[in-house]
């Protein structure tokens, strides 16, 4: 009697097991190839663009929500750029891109400018190194 409850339990703890892994070994989310080479140098086209269009924006006199829009598209093509070496580079200048729009919200209009600009220079050294 012993051995036959000792079965059961077994048999009750190998099929909840059983059903409980293929959950856990669900497909992985999130990125699942890197970017090719043609899709960083896009994206760093990108990331450069959006930048000198803060910078233009903010030089014009708009609206702070367009100015932010360009820091936000910028900050966004940045995190495309997956490039090892660069990943010093590329965290600073995403760092640039936060305290401009921070400085843009707060009404310094000179710090964000000077913030862009920061980080347009590096991210065209960060074109240069690649």
């Amino acid at each position: 009697m012993t051995l036959i409850k000792k079965l059961v339990l077994c048999t009750c703890v190998s099929l909840t097991i059983a059903s409980v892994a293929p959950v856990a070994m669900a497909a992985p989310t999130g990125k699942i190839e890197n970017a090719s080479i043609e899709e960083v140098r896009q994206a760093l086209v990108d990331t450069i663009k959006a930048t000198e269009q803060a910078i233009a924006s903010l030089k014009e006199g708009e609206g702070d929500d367009k100015i932010n829009d360009h820091i936000s598209n910028a900050r966004q093509y940045v995190k495309r750029v997956e490039i090892n070496r660069l990943d010093v580079i590329r965290t600073r200048a995403a760092e640039n891109l936060k305290k401009a729009k921070t400085a843009l919200n707060n009404g310094d209009k000179a710090g964000a400018e000077e913030n862009l600009g920061i980080a347009l220079k590096s991210f065209l050294d960060m074109q240069k190194q690649f």
